[in-house]
């Protein structure tokens, strides 16, 4: 029955939102570059696809049941980013959470969160900054003793909670 469920929202998501409208308009150069955040009016465009709120949600349960290697959700996520999901690190206009390791984690985010319409960002900081590994050299560094307990805050920070990009694993 979950299977038949699936593939009826994957199907109806499939209606919905694809083949996508054409390719948002590239308003500079830069902005446009693939793997590059949306402009605000091309996020505007890019969220009327999934408005009302029950396309986002059923966006969202076909992510938490497929994960974010499924080719629909990748073509969602690739006309998200200029035609390229980006690896490695994404920024966000949340406040509370403005920095994830993967754009997988910060749409698992988006979803858990019920926060659909959060866009992505150019980052502020380089990317490397925002590594967890920075956490752990500067760890090493202050020679702190590794300990079998994480306080929540690193945990947010480093994304310890959204390791995997795998179905059902986030």
């Amino acid at each position: 029955m979950t299977k038949l469920s699936d593939g009826l929202l994957l199907s109806l998501l499939k209606v919905l939102l694809l083949p996508l409208a054409p390719a948002p308009a590239q308003e500079s150069t830069s902005a446009s570059t693939p793997g590059s955040p949306l402009s605000p009016s091309e996020y505007e465009r890019f969220f009327a696809l999934l408005t009302p709120t029950w396309k986002a949600e059923t966006t969202c349960r076909l992510r938490a049941t497929h994960g974010c290697r499924n080719p629909t959700l990748v073509q969602l996520d690739q006309y998200e980013n200029h035609g390229l999901v980006p690896d490695g690190a994404v920024c966000s206009d949340l406040p509370y959470a403005s920095w994830f390791e993967s754009f997988c984690q910060f749409t698992h985010y988006r979803c858990s969160n019920h926060v659909y319409y959060a866009k992505r960002v150019r980052c502020s900081q380089p990317v490397s900054i925002l590594s967890p590994n920075t956490y752990k050299e500067v760890e090493v560094a202050a020679e702190v003793a590794p300990t079998t307990m994480t306080s929540p805050f690193l945990s947010h920070i480093t994304g310890e909670t959204f390791q995997s990009q795998d179905v059902g694993h986030w």
